[in-house]
């Protein structure tokens, strides 16, 4: 029993620290699932008593406005885990969409397996309480680039998350590993594409990243940092 409390008060002094969310999925024993590059996970307002582990490929998680305009919210990509506003919620429903941006290889397990294993493990409780903290920040740190920065920052902020959540690491440079064509970006920031295009011509003639078929890759981390501030 003290064995457990101590575990527990560690966990909860080390909140900051990743999650380490397979050994939770893999209890389930069930082999991962490939779902094909823009299927749609679930929509807004769907029910849903699942939560999903990426273990390969990207999905994004977006609305749609009265007028049909997408607004792209989170870029999820492995290790990750969605439909968690489903958990959390009295309706258990969705509030987003979520398309595969490429094919993917996902986890799955039930809600109530997730509590069962609760009841067991408590700690992982504070590993859900971390997903929300890393996801708070993230929108502080979005809604505060909207409204103290330009594109090119927002740009540089958005690229820098991706390099540090995504980024392969080889020869001092960062390369992310899914294609980011300029659109997209620009539904990731809150942008347009066009102002976004400026915004990455920007940057690599300040020779900070270079993009070849789509494919970005971070020359100079540190200068891109410094847009970020």
């Amino acid at each position: 029993m003290q064995h457990d409390l101590n575990s527990l008060k560690s966990r909860l002094e080390n909140i900051w620290k990743p999650a380490d969310f397979e050994r939770i999925f893999t209890s389930s024993k069930r082999p991962p699932h490939l779902i094909r590059q823009k299927t749609i996970l679930f929509s807004d307002g769907d029910p849903l008593d699942k939560l999903y582990l990426i273990k390969e490929g990207f999905v994004k998680l977006y609305r749609l406005s009265e007028e049909g305009k997408e607004t792209t919210i989170y870029p999820y990509g492995p290790g990750d885990v969605l439909g968690l506003r489903a958990l959390i919620s009295k309706d258990r429903c969705t509030k987003h969409n979520a398309e595969c941006l490429t094919d993917i290889k996902v986890m799955i397990l039930s809600h109530q397996e997730f509590f069962n294993l609760t009841l067991r493990q408590p700690k992982y409780l504070i590993d859900l309480m971390h997903l929300c903290l890393n996801r708070l920040l993230y929108t502080e740190t979005r809604l505060e680039a909207f409204i103290t920065t330009d594109t090119t920052s927002r740009v540089a902020i958005f690229l820098d998350y991706c390099m540090k959540r995504f980024g392969k690491e080889t020869d001092s440079k960062v390369t992310l590993p899914i294609i980011l064509t300029h659109q997209l970006i620009a539904e990731f920031i809150g942008s347009v594409r066009e102002t976004v295009t400026l915004a990455l011509h920007k940057l690599e003639k300040e020779k900070i990243l270079e993009i070849e078929k789509g494919r970005i890759t971070i020359l100079d981390a540190k200068a891109l940092k410094e847009y970020c501030l």
